[in-house]
């Protein structure tokens, strides 16, 4: 193998196996928070968050597709999966230019009676180079929308069940534990990050308003619970993520690596 070939072949190699947090990015969801029953709601899979280490609403490329799966849990617990409804609103990336991925993600759901309804995306991915350690990647997302005969944030903040969990999400994830539909500004919405189920303590959670972007950005470190109290800013669609590699060891020879994302989007409301 000549020199340049081994360079190439060298930096392909790392390009596959290096842990996500060296070049990856975060994947949320945005969906409008107060709905009313019966009238459809769009939900929009973005990608990106990845400028000033990750203290950024900026998008970037677009979740892939392939390895994407949606969903949405209706008050009764029903699980509505919304997979093959998934639209690409972006045009074709190396037809149109500038190549490279364009867009994002769209789906529909129509609420057909009041309550919390709790939106997931997952993406998960297995990377390996032959018989070298393999990369599983991992991403949760949620949110989470109220519909109502009357889509008022007064009759919003008197709903319940926004908190719940569920086995097909439960690696990592950013849940709320108080009410996110009764967040006004400068007020606190505690959260709490899980792993495998069970509070994962001493974590990073970078919490982003949209429209300051990095100028709103809060790093957080999860309690012994697993909670962090987010002081909200600004009326604004606010961004919480955590991510964080762990080391699987297989055998003397190989040690695998996990990727955990997770992250969390919620409004803050006017003060009413």
């Amino acid at each position: 193998m000549t020199s340049l070939k081994l360079k190439i072949f060298l930096l392909i190699s790392a390009a596959l196996i290096l842990p996500r947090s060296v070049h990856g990015h975060d994947g949320w969801i945005q969906v409008n928070p107060i709905v009313e029953k019966g009238q459809p709601v769009s939900i929009a899979l973005m990608h990106g968050n990845h400028s000033n280490e990750h203290g950024s609403f900026r998008l970037a490329g677009k979740w892939d597709a392939q390895y994407t799966k949606l969903f949405v849990i209706d008050p009764s617990g029903k699980i509505n999966d919304l997979t093959n409804t998934i639209v690409d609103l972006g045009e074709d990336p190396d037809k149109t230019g500038p190549k490279g991925p364009k867009g994002f993600h769209l789906a529909q759901f129509t609420p057909k009676t009041e309550g919390v309804y709790i939106v997931l995306a997952r993406q998960e991915r297995n990377l390996q180079q032959g018989d070298g350690p393999k990369l599983r990647t991992m991403r949760n997302a949620r949110s989470a929308f109220v519909a109502l005969g009357n889509p008022k944030v007064a009759e919003a903040q008197k709903t319940n069940g926004f908190e719940r969990t569920f086995a097909l999400n439960n690696l990592l994830e950013i849940i709320p534990v108080s009410n996110p539909f009764g967040t006004a500004e400068k007020s606190t919405l505690i959260l709490q990050v899980l792993l495998n189920g069970k509070p994962a303590a001493n974590r990073s959670v970078t919490v982003i308003g949209q429209m300051a972007s990095a100028a709103s950005a809060q790093d957080l470190k999860t309690d012994s619970q697993g909670r962090v109290h987010v002081t909200v800013g600004a009326p604004d669609t606010y961004l919480a993520r955590v991510k964080f590699d762990e080391d699987v060891r297989q055998s003397s020879e190989r040690t695998d690596k996990h990727s955990y994302e997770a992250t969390y989007v919620f409004q803050v409301f006017n003060r009413s």
